[in-house]
């Protein structure tokens, strides 16, 4: 199937920086016609918050119409801006899944740089002229997160073949995952608003598939379904990992948490033993993917549905 993601894939590089408006509408006006040529219809969700309680923004939700779901994928298709470059070393030895270490470790090299002495206080001042990157868009974003739009895109191709599963899957391209989970957050506020009940149905987040050596099934809690995931994954790859990380958010699944729902991803293992990161996210370099990875996750989610008579 990984010709189906191919002519996915040229058909979304166009629309591979998707964080300023332009961007994001150029972009879901080709969504909807993906969808809808895999037999959807949809239905956009939008609300205007504020970041911070300060600065207004506008979540656009993409959504399939399916009123009863028994599983919603879900995929944030807003993309970053760059970290950095000093970062990153940091981010190989500790590890996305020790954001707390990673956070504090970070705070630590910024106030020993600011008591730098003399010349090295130069150091300090190219330290913190480097933090003006959050304010630059990325500008490919292959794997964050064109993979998982991506790995959504097949689902429904692979669900909306068949007329009988087709209202049991709902689809979600979700908004503002990379300012603070906001998307996540405004649609989960509308559905509740509309008296969708998301609570019945199993919650499945992709992101960054497309690059990576270990497939990876994060929770924040309890979750039946990551656990029966894994098993499926494992089957294929030993190496597949089921990690919780609590309190801690990594993804839109966080906003769900309460509802066992989790987020797969494609990562690898840190230098510090027993953690793991996505290579090259928030950068630059994150200029290629594996689709032959995509499929392989979209696949995994795919036979975890048959098994459970979707």
């Amino acid at each position: 199937m990984s010709h189906i993601l191919n002519k996915l894939f040229e058909e979304v590089r166009p629309f591979a920086r998707r964080i300023r408006r332009k961007e994001k509408e150029n972009f879901l006006a080709y969504a909807e016609q993906e969808l809808k040529s895999s037999g959807f219809a949809t239905n956009r969700l939008e609300k205007q918050g504020k970041f911070f309680g300060l600065f207004p923004v506008k979540s656009v939700n993409l959504e399939t119409t399916a009123t009863e779901p028994e599983y919603i994928i879900l995929a944030h298709y807003d993309t970053p801006t760059i970290i950095p470059f000093w970062i990153e070393p940091l981010v190989r030895l500790i590890g996305h899944t020790r954001q707390v270490v990673l956070s504090l470790a970070l705070l630590a090299i910024i106030l020993i740089f600011s008591f730098l002495p003399g010349v090295l206080g130069w150091l300090a001042i190219l330290l913190y002229v480097s933090l003006l990157l959050f304010f630059v868009p990325n500008p490919k974003n292959y794997n964050d997160n064109t993979s998982g739009v991506l790995g959504l895109l097949y689902l429904a191709k692979q669900v909306g073949a068949s007329a009988e599963y087709r209202n049991k899957v709902k689809f979600v391209l979700v908004d503002n995952e990379e300012l603070f989970l906001m998307g996540a957050d405004h649609l989960r506020d509308m559905w509740r608003a509309q008296g969708f009940d998301y609570k019945k149905a199993q919650i499945i987040s992709l992101d960054c598939i497309g690059w990576g050596e270990i497939p990876t099934i994060v929770r924040n809690g309890k979750s039946a379904l990551g656990e029966a995931l894994v098993n499926i994954f494992q089957k294929k790859d030993e190496k597949s990992q089921l990690i919780n990380m609590g309190m801690i958010p990594l993804n839109d699944n966080y906003i769900f948490k309460n509802q066992g729902a989790v987020v797969v991803t494609m990562m690898n293992p840190t230098q510090w033993k027993g953690g793991f990161y996505i290579k090259n996210i928030h950068s630059p370099l994150d200029n290629k993917l594996d689709v032959n990875k995509i499929a392989w996750v979209g696949d995994r989610v795919t036979e975890y549905m048959i098994a459970s008579k979707v």
